[in-house]
Parts: C-alpha cells; structure tokens; sequence
C-alpha cells in the first residue's frame, strides 16, 4: 500500500468513527460579541413620512458591553463627524438576532439574523427591514465609559 493511500485510508477510518479534527466547537454567540466593538453598515428603510424610496445607510460603531449595555455612535452626515457616544441596550433574541439601540435620528433599535465568522459579521433582519455588514474588534474601540 502506497504512503497516500494509508494516509487516506486513516481520515476516513477516523471519519467514519465520529472523530473529529479540528477546532473545538465555537463559543454561544453572545460571548463571541459581548467585549467586542461591531464597526458597520446598517441599511434601513427611511423614517415615516420622509418620502424618500431608498434606503438609508448608518454607519454605527457600537461596543458590546458585558451585561446588554452598548456604547453607540453613527455617522452624522450633516456634521461630518460621528455622533456623541450614548449608552444603549444590546440583545441577542433568539439564536443569532443581535438587536443593537440606535443613538439620534436612526430607528430606535436594528436588529439582524447575523452571523460571524472570523472578524467578519453581516445579516439581516424584518420589521424594520434592515441590512448589516461590518466586523468586530475585541475591546472597546469607540472610547467613552466602559
């Protein structure tokens, strides 16, 4: 029996048994966020009334406190600046929806069916539709109280 072909034939046995290689399984998804700053973009429809058909990008920069609190900021594009960093809560409803509390004109809260992988995080979401694409960091990112 040629080298390859004892190698092959000990991942199948192996894989055939239930053995695993690899990483160990990924920790729950709050604490793979919590103590993480989310960096992204949030597209969502506008507010009532503002007669506009598309949507509306944010750019939020939130961190992820322990215990459900964020500090949050989005882009100001009147100002060009970001805007003052708020206190906010965080959740994660459900398996993998993380809902994120909005400072300023924004909606109220945006929530999204995200998933992670590496620094990477994007999803989506309904009621408001919403779009999310951006990363997380580890640690608190934006400063403000922690």
């Amino acid at each position: 029996m040629r080298p390859a072909s004892i190698v092959l034939s000990a991942f199948l046995a192996a894989a055939g048994s239930g053995a695993s290689f690899g990483a160990e399984p990924a920790p729950p998804l709050a604490a793979r966020l919590a103590g993480h700053t989310l960096s992204a973009f949030a597209y969502v429809p506008p507010p009532p009334g503002a007669h506009a058909g598309n949507l509306a990008r944010i750019m939020l920069q939130a961190y992820l406190g322990p215990g459900g609190r964020a500090l949050v900021r989005s882009w100001d594009e009147a100002r060009d600046a970001y805007t003052p960093v708020v206190e906010r809560p965080w959740s994660l409803e459900g398996s993998n929806t993380l809902c994120v509390g909005m400072p300023g004109n924004a909606p109220s809260r945006v929530c999204a069916d995200v998933h992670v992988w590496g620094p990477r995080i994007a999803g989506m979401g309904v009621q408001p539709y919403v779009q999310l694409d951006g990363d997380l960091k580890p640690g608190n990112m934006i400063g403000g109280r922690r």
